[in-house]
Parts: C-alpha cells; structure tokens; sequence
C-alpha cells in the first residue's frame, strides 16, 4: 500500500516540486484536484502552539486524514500498478493527486467518477493547464506615432464622439478614467493583484511591485530552474523548436515570450503625471505580482492557491501573505465549466477576505472561458472603442449574473470581414525580449486579457475613495453604475450564429459598459447612490453601413456539445484551439517616439 507521511498532508508539495510528464493533448490530465468529505484545512494539520498538546492535537488529525487517504487510495485500487500516487496540500482543505501518469479525456472522466462515487469524496475534477485570454497584436507601424490620437492611450480618454465624427474620434465604448480622475486619481493602499506571468523590469514600473510569490510548481514550465519560491519575476514563458522536442512540449505552441505580467502590472500601476512613457489607472497603483504561469500556461492548483494566498489565506507551504489585495486580475483561463477547485476559491476568497475576482472572458469568440464563467467572479467581455463586440471576445449567457464590458482593442485579423472597424489597440509598456527579459518598452495589445484589468483598475479607484466597501458593494457599484450597451440597428446581436463583431446585449454581455465615473460616485456614497437614467447610445455611420455589404463579420460557431456529464472540469474545444492560434500570433511590436 502507498504511504503517505502524515505531515505531508500540510506540506507545499510532498517536500519537492513536481516533475513534468509529457503535456497533455486536448482533454488529457496529469493529476487531480480532490477535496475528502469534512476535510481540515491544512492550517489545523500544522501545530499553532508550542505546547506539547497542540503538537499532539495537530497529530492525531494529521494521522487521521493520512489513513483516510490511504484508505481512499486502497479501496479505488489507486495504490497499485508501476506509477506512485502523490499528493500535494492546494486550496483550502483540497489535494493535488498525482498518479505518475497522463491520462487521455476518457480515462479522466472514468477516473473522476470512480473517485466522486467513493464515499469519503466530496467532489474531485481534473487539474488542467489553462491559457492566458490575449488575442494576437498588430505590428506598430510608425503611423501610430504619427499623431497622439493614433499612439495615445485612448482607452482612458473621456466617453465622447458622435456619429458624424472619424472613426478614430469615436470613442463611446471607452469607461471615461480621465473624467473619474476628477474625482479620485487613486491610492497606494487599493492593492490589486496580478496572477499571471510574473513581472520584468520596466522603468514604468519602479517602486510599483510589492513582494510576490510564484506558485508555478512543475519545474519544466516554471522555466526558472526551481518550484515555488518568493521570486515572482517574468523569466520568459517561450516554447521554440527544441523545447518542442520534449515529450512534456509536444502540444505546446512555437512562441515568443508574452511578457504578459509586465503588460498588466504597467496598465494598473505604471508611474503617472512623471513626464514620461504611459499613464496607469490608479496614478499612485501598487501591484501584488503573483506568478501562475509560466510555460504552456498554467495549472489550475496553481492558479487556486494563487488566488487563495493573494487574498490573504493561508496555503500549505508558502509563508502568509503580509499585502493581502482586494482585487484579484486574472487574465488566464481555460474551456471548461467553473469547476468545485475554482468555485470553493472564489466563494472563499469573497466571504473571508471580502475579495473580488476579476477574469477575462477569453478570446475564442465563443462561450466565456472559466475562471469568467464561475458565480461571484466579474468576467469581462472586450468592446471595441465604439461600444459593440470586439472580433474575438467570448460572450454569453453566463455573464448576465455578473459579468460586465469594456473596451480590450480590436485587431485586423484575416479571419474577419469588418476590419475597417478595427481599432488601434491597448498601447502600454512591453518587454523587449523573445525568449529571456530584454529592455522595457512599449508596445499595442489586443484582448480580453487587457480588458479584465481595466475592470480591476475601475475597482482599485473605488477602494481609493472608499476603503470600507465591502465584496458584495464593489460588485453592485459596478453593476448599478454601468452605462447601457450601445445599440446598434444595422448590426446582429451577439449569438453563434454570428460571433465576430456584434451588438451585445445583457444577456450576452453582461450587465453594460464599465463607467468609472459613475461608479466612483457610487463609491462616495452607496446608500444614496441613483443611478441616472440613460438609454444606449445608436450607433449608425457609414463604417456600419459598408461592413454590414460584406456580410457576417465571423462564420457562425458550431452549435456546442451537450453538458458533460463528469461533473468537473473538461477537455478543451475546437474553439479553444482557433482563440489559442490568436493568442500566440504575436505579430510586432512598437519603440515609443522619444
């Protein structure tokens, strides 16, 4: 029979970070996330005091809950045949169950089964790799520093632009932080975290980062040559054709380091009002760097105890948190349902830390990605600067309990007909580097992963003119403050059958545009707070007029499968692998005018 020391059940990770077996293809997993029926959290497994008698307390309970495991593993048959079980503390009172071998999208619904019909298991899902939600950028051609209008930072500029006006000129689907800062410019103390890639050195960025952490376990991916560790800098997440020549590579893209950290950290808390480079949302920001990623993506226990350990909670082998953040950005996700391992986090997190989850909706111009479409986090659809749907941005049902939209870029993407409503982009710092951390620069992005950290820097603002907020009044100022989505006559509502650009709706898009102004009013003063009336702003111009001639902008999606029937998370789809192809076609990038 395996064994388990019962200390082991509270450590990190069995005492060693995990080894990488090969990757997995579409739907295969490595290992499990599985939570036992009454479990302790893992801080009750490890002594409080030095008393001889809490040492004997801690103890027994450890020792139960390894011979429950044992047990587990005993009657499932789990503890036979050439590979070791291991397991590893992650969430709260949850399992990483590692059993030395990959298994395909079959294997893992049977396995998930035979786990969730064992009488000692509340739930157990598969413990996939999920994506950072980026869709590809546009080369920036020395035009776009040819006036400030086509580099500048539109995207904070006032809500303003009329029909008759350029395109360029047409700014009714920007949330208006340049009107908001009239209000409040922000504060140091409303610290938003940043799950993600880790962050480089960039001069935007000096004395922006507080200390991080980096979960990123599997020493292949982690590409830093060590586990978890207190150092959440960026070392690269590239994948070129050598790294493609190790079975752990085999299903990862060919691409060059994202930098993708740096991007978000810098449109949160870059130095402002300083004479140079680009202006952040909050103008005194501060960043939690929380690397989840590295290469291929990212783990979902990584990405839990992440959340958990940003918030404030405690995680199983990582020293507590001492600038737990109210907000929590994550722009990575993966095709799934919510799943029990996201779920629990997330409930955690807002009921004992008063957080709120921030995610992308992802870029597969289909079915929002998770964590976006998990209850009580705010996923956020990406618009165009003119109010409708970006081209790639997921949209959907999910996001009408919570979700909400905000300008992320539009790009030119061969795969579309109405180009000529494309945008410039979401301009802010980059990284200069294709494998390894170059010189900081600056670049123009695209994606909904731009368009989660807008929502998070609108509720840093909010925190800095009132810190007392609670989880539950963040989310309604948000939502009550919200200015209606655009309406667009000529144009089909968002739906598979027409995914590209489109018209959203609350249904689809969730409750309306971001209004930082608005919600900053909200944030002054929640009980007196009306909303004020509006109706959604046309938009018909000649632009419209010669898109709609060339016909549906996207093809219609395929109609999606039925609800599995596994309970937990699932393989990847054929939409996952088209908005993957966008998100590593990093096309160029740009040098900033001196």
């Amino acid at each position: 029979m395996t064994r388990f020391p019962a200390r082991a059940l509270a450590a990190s990770a069995l005492g060693l970070a995990f080894t990488a077996l090969p990757a997995q293809a579409a739907g295969e997993v490595s290992s499990f996330i599985v939570k036992l029926r009454d479990a302790p959290a893992h801080a009750q497994l490890q002594p409080r005091h030095a008393d001889a008698r809490d040492h004997q307390l801690a103890a027994r309970l450890a020792a139960h809950e390894h011979g429950r495991w044992n047990k587990l593993l005993g009657e499932t048959g789990l503890h036979t045949g050439p590979h070791t079980a291991r397991l590893r503390a992650t969430g709260r009172d949850q399992q990483r169950l590692d059993l030395g071998r990959v298994y395909s999208a079959s294997e893992a619904a049977l396995l998930q089964r035979q786990l969730e019909q064992h009488g000692d298991v509340a739930w157990a899902e598969p413990n996939m790799r999920e994506r950072r939600m980026q869709a590809s950028p546009i080369p920036n051609d020395p035009r776009y520093a040819t006036t400030a209008g086509q580099l500048g930072q539109w995207w904070l500029q006032p809500v303003s632009g009329s029909n008759g006006n350029l395109i360029e000129a047409r700014l009714r689907g920007v949330p208006g932080f340049q009107t908001a800062w009239q209000r409040s410019t922000g504060a140091a103390s409303a610290v938003v975290a940043v799950l993600d890639t880790g962050t480089t050195a960039h001069p935007e960025l000096v004395g922006r980062l507080l200390p991080g952490y980096d979960f990123v376990s599997v020493l292949e991916y982690a590409n830093d040559g060590d586990g978890r560790d207190a150092d959440a800098s960026d070392p690269g997440d590239w994948v070129d054709a050598a790294d493609r020549l190790k079975p752990e590579f085999r299903t990862c893209e060919l691409e060059d380091s994202s930098w993708h950290g740096t991007i978000i950290a810098t449109m949160l808390a870059a130095a402002t009002n300083n004479g140079q480079g680009v202006a952040a949302m909050n103008w005194a920001g501060r960043v939690l760097p929380v690397r989840v990623a590295g290469k291929c993506g990212a783990e979902v226990a990584d990405i839990v105890d992440g959340m958990r350990w940003a918030a404030g909670l405690p995680v199983a082998g990582v020293p507590d948190n001492p600038n737990p953040a109210r907000i929590i950005n994550i722009s990575f996700g993966g095709s799934a349902a919510c799943g029990s391992a996201y779920q629990a986090a997330i409930d955690e997190i807002r009921r004992e830390r008063g957080a709120m989850v921030v995610a992308a909706a992802g870029n597969e111009w289909g079915a929002p990605t998770r964590p976006a479409n998990c209850l009580g986090t705010v996923g956020v659809v990406a618009l165009n600067r003119d109010g409708f749907k970006a081209n790639y941005s997921n949209f959907g049902a999910a996001l009408s309990a919570s979700g909400i939209a905000t300008v992320g870029g539009d790009d030119v993407d061969s795969a579309t007909k109405w180009n000529g409503l494309a945008d410039s982009g979401i301009s802010t710092a980059y990284n200069l580097g294709t494998k390894g951390p170059g010189a900081g620069d600056y670049a123009r992005l695209y994606g909904s992963s731009f368009a989660a950290p807008i929502v998070s820097g609108a509720l840093s603002l909010m925190l800095s003119v009132n810190p007392a907020l609670t989880a539950d009044q963040l989310f309604a100022g948000l939502r009550l403050s919200a200015r209606p989505h655009v309406l667009v006559p000529k144009m089909a509502a968002c739906a598979n059958a027409n995914p590209g650009r489109c018209a959203c709706t609350t249904t689809t898009c969730g409750v309306g545009m971001l209004d930082v102004n608005q919600a900053l009013i909200y944030a002054a003063n929640p009980a007196g707070y009306v909303p004020p009336a509006r109706l959604g702003e046309v938009i018909d111009n000649a632009d419209i007029d010669g898109a709609v001639l060339l016909g549906a902008d996207r093809p219609a999606n395929p109609e999606p499968p039925p609800p599995s029937s596994s309970g937990g998370g699932g393989a990847f789809g054929g939409l996952w692998l088209l908005g993957l192809a966008l998100a590593v076609a990093w096309l160029a990038f740009s040098r900033r005018r001196a």
